[in-house]
């Protein structure tokens, strides 16, 4: 077996194969998984921020586009460092383990 064809096979296959590892799937869900941090996160930012930009800027509307704009910012950076921290490895590095088990069920070497 060729790479090329190897790589064609893992294509067609890595769906069922992530869908099958518990593993993937427990990561793939902490990414889009909702706690009480992140509603708490998502409202004190704009709380935060609408505070922040009230005593600088006297524009009202300026005032609340900024606010949403970093409570977006406060809860992304949550979100990263949150997938981070929980996560040892990321959804690529799981997905290469895979693909590695893979090569070895067929006996493919390179």
């Amino acid at each position: 077996m060729t790479r090329e064809e190897f790589e064609n096979l893992w294509e067609e296959n890595k769906e069922h194969i992530r869908l099958n590892s518990e593993e993937y799937q427990a990561v793939k869900k902490s990414y889009y998984s909702w706690g009480l941090i992140d509603y708490a996160l998502l409202i004190g930012g704009f709380v935060i921020c609408e505070t922040l930009f009230n005593k600088i800027i006297k524009s009202i509307i300026l005032q609340y586009l900024l606010a949403i704009i970093g409570m977006i910012i406060i809860w992304v950076l949550w979100r990263f460092l949150k997938s981070r921290f929980t996560n040892s490895k990321t959804l690529e590095d799981i997905d290469a383990e895979l693909k590695e088990r893979y090569k070895k069920t067929l006996h493919y070497s390179d």
